[in-house]
Order: structure tokens, then C-alpha cells, then sequence
């Protein structure tokens, strides 16, 4: 193989290595902070190592009044509800069909058979 192009590629790669060492030192150098300590005491270090001033927030106390009377109310109207469809048998019977039983064993209406009228006496 040629030993001159490997030479030169290894000197290509060397010099991209560098530039990139540089360049991230160059990064390094310019930030402003890399910690809380570096900056004011009015101020904290960023994630884009700059000096930001601290926001103050101020906590409003929040008064919420809730009045579950209404939910409850319609929680028990539906609960009584359906009790009531549970039990509305038992409120209000269903009017069944009163059906007597048949207490001879001959039909009431007239049929005719092959077999002879059976004699009673």
C-alpha cells in the first residue's frame, strides 16, 4: 500500500481533533459562570452558563370556597332512584293473569278422536 496517504490521512485527523479541542476550549472560555457562585447574589447561574436575576415569586394566599351540597343532593336522588327501579316490584305488584286450573281432564271445547266415548256411570 501506498505509505505516504497514510501518513496524510493521520495528519488529517490529527488537525480535526485539534481544531475541535480548540474549539471547545474557546467554548469553556467564554462562559460567564459555571456556577451559582460566580454571579451576583441576586443572580444564578443558567444552563447557557450566563448570570440571570432571580425571579421573586410571590405566593397570593388562594381561597377557594366548595360547597358539595348540590353533588351530594344529586348523588342521593340517583341512589333512591334506583332503589326504587331495584324495588318497583315489590311497590307496585304487576296485576298477573289468574288462570284457574283445569280440574277435569276433558278439554273445554268439542274434539273428535278415533276412540269411542268412554262410558260413565
Amino acid at each position: 500500500m501506498n505509505k505516504k496517504a497514510d501518513g496524510g490521512l493521520t495528519a488529517i485527523i490529527i488537525v480535526v481533533i485539534i481544531i475541535v479541542f480548540l474549539g471547545w476550549l474557546v467554548n469553556i472560555g467564554n462562559r460567564e459562570c459555571n456556577k451559582n457562585s460566580d454571579c451576583s447574589d441576586e443572580s444564578y447561574c443558567g444552563v447557557d452558563h450566563n448570570c440571570h436575576k432571580v425571579p421573586i415569586i410571590e405566593k397570593e394566599p388562594i381561597i377557594v370556597e366548595r360547597n358539595y351540597v348540590a353533588p351530594a343532593i344529586i348523588i342521593g336522588i340517583a341512589m333512591i332512584i334506583t332503589a326504587v327501579i331495584l324495588k318497583l316490584d315489590k311497590i307496585i305488584p304487576k296485576k298477573q293473569k289468574q288462570t284457574e286450573i283445569q280440574k277435569t281432564l276433558e278439554p273445554d271445547y268439542e274434539y273428535y278422536t278415533n276412540f269411542p266415548p268412554s262410558k260413565t256411570d
